[in-house]
């Protein structure tokens, strides 16, 4: 069955490993190295013009998915991540900028992270970082608790553009801004130091309300896990490339991209094999730390 990232309002944990079954054939006949012939630190940096062109092609949609700007942050970490094999490797990590103009501040620090899965790597390594970690995920059959080892605050709910209950999964689905008025009167109205978003497609319904309720000027550095969909057209990856761009020239500096090697396939409507997962980081320009 096509699975269609339009209709999944909330995290469902087995949409990834669902297509990496469908495309592991194909993933396994392509050398890594020939998936990508680009260095994406030297390409084209005039994005705005390129994602509007009547000629944008697949190749070049996927290099601004993959741009790294990695000048943008002279010091950067991978927090979390559980080791792979065929290639051997970290999945799921994410960067975090530990610039001292950006950096999260061990023990002032506050961490969100949606989409666990069980894996609790990043979120325990953030609390030994020094931060209050507030995790959510509704598919896990947890019950609100906190997490041991570290300080970190476990809720069941599943990140949305509303606030509803999925019945067929019987899950509390939320917005962002939302759920950070609940939990305000436990961490105050204080900046978001690192969003984590990782939930499966979903972001790209999750992202655009994140923007409507200004809770974008709450986050001081943001990874995502961003999904693409193989059956899905150029034009509709075109719109969601424009999503992410539309933060961008709101003020959010991307200083990371890595694709995920374990989640490859074949873009049926423009003819191009490619990786279908990518983890992006940005920090708010408007959220630099006063320094004397």
């Amino acid at each position: 069955m096509p699975l269609s990232p339009r209709n999944c309002w909330s995290w469902y944990p087995n949409t990834k490993f669902v297509i990496d079954s469908r495309i592991r054939s194909w993933r396994d006949q392509l050398p890594l190295m020939e998936l990508y012939n680009v260095n994406c630190d030297t390409c084209v940096t005039n994005w705005d013009a390129l994602l509007a062109s009547d000629t944008l092609t697949g190749d070049e949609l996927l290099q601004y998915f993959l741009w790294t700007n990695q000048s943008s942050c002279q010091l950067s970490h991978d927090f979390g991540g559980i080791m792979m094999s065929n290639p051997s490797g970290l999945a799921g990590q994410k960067a975090v900028c530990i610039d001292k103009k950006i950096a999260p501040q061990p023990g002032k620090c506050l961490v969100y992270s949606f989409g666990i899965n069980n894996e609790w790597s990043f979120d325990e390594n953030m609390a030994r970082y020094g931060c209050e970690v507030f995790a959510f995920d509704p598919s896990m059959g947890l019950d609100k608790h906190d997490h041991i080892p570290g300080n970190v605050h476990f809720y069941n709910w599943g990140l949305g553009d509303r606030d509803e209950h999925d019945y067929r999964f019987n899950w509390t689905i939320r917005s962002l801004s939302s759920i950070y008025e609940t939990l305000s009167p436990l961490h105050g109205y204080k900046i978001i130091d690192y969003l984590k978003i990782d939930i499966e497609y979903s972001e790209w319904i999750t992202l655009p309300n994140i923007i409507a309720s200004g809770m974008l000027s709450k986050i001081r550095q943001m990874g995502m896990e961003i999904h693409l969909d193989g059956q899905d057209s150029l034009e509709q990856h075109r719109e969601w490339a424009k999503l992410l761009r539309s933060i961008e020239k709101m003020g959010m500096i991307r200083f990371d991209s890595e694709y995920n090697p374990w989640f490859v396939g074949n873009f049926t409507q423009f003819s191009l094999m490619g990786s279908l997962g990518y983890e992006i980081a940005w920090y708010n320009s408007h959220l630099l730390h006063v320094t004397t």
